[in-house]
């Protein structure tokens, strides 16, 4: 009888330090992830430009996802990639820019893959799309998509919806009429639960353009202008 539990009791054992071992490994590989990302968000805030920063940034933000590959660390990854495009862009070299915006769209998508309910994935995805052979809206219709994708998946934030609201608004010309109809139907949405929404609109449209007469012109044709 006791003969029999000796080998029981060690397989017991065995499996109780191959768990440990596990949960140690794991525990490791979780602070090491972290640890490499926090050294990245310090070293972020003192950065002197994102030009010459960027590699040293970048590979802190490789080695956290090596340890451990959260969505939210290649979300991040996604947008320190998709700022350094714009930086390009912003010297008047876009075609500079496409490396950075390739690799913006890989982490982001593998952001989303990982956490396909976080808004914020295909909102900064969109950008990128936006960017893609600028100043040339080639790929606009692929970066509206993922707006809507985006405040799908949070119809209720109002800072988001402004920002996607703008985006619509500009390309305005670019639309079909589906796409107005999805503004039309969420515009009214928003309106019915919040009347001063369009002050709030246009507000920031002026902020950008200064006169509203074509974002009224363009509500006026959704039916939401007086």
């Amino acid at each position: 009888m006791s003969s029999g539990l000796k080998p029981r009791k060690g397989l017991v054992i065995s499996l109780g330090l191959v768990c440990g071992g596990l949960a140690l490994t794991a525990s490791i590989v979780f602070y090491s992830g972290y640890c490499h990302f926090f050294r990245y968000q310090e070293d972020r805030k003192n950065i002197r430009s994102l030009e010459s920063d960027f590699p040293g940034l970048e590979a802190k933000l490789k080695a956290a996802i090596r340890y451990y590959p959260l969505p939210a660390f290649y979300g991040e990854l996604g947008r320190l990639r998709l700022q350094r495009a714009m930086v390009e862009i912003e010297f008047g070299q876009p075609e500079k820019g496409e490396p950075y915006l390739d690799g913006a769209r890989e982490a982001l998508r593998r952001a989303m893959a990982g956490n396909p309910l976080d808004y914020s994935f295909f909102w900064e995805l969109s950008k990128v799309y936006f960017l893609y052979n600028y100043p040339l809206l080639t790929y606009s219709g692929k970066g509206r998509l993922l707006c809507r994708e985006s405040l799908r998946r949070h119809p209720y934030n109002e800072f988001l919806f402004l920002n996607v609201l703008l985006v619509f608004f500009e390309q305005w010309p670019l639309l079909e009429a589906e796409e107005k109809n999805w503004l039309q139907t969420n515009l009214r949405r928003v309106v019915a639960a919040d009347p001063g929404f369009l002050d709030k609109l246009k507000r920031r449209w002026r902020q950008n353009y200064r006169a509203t007469q074509d974002l009224e012109s363009r509500l006026a044709e959704l039916g939401l202008q007086d």
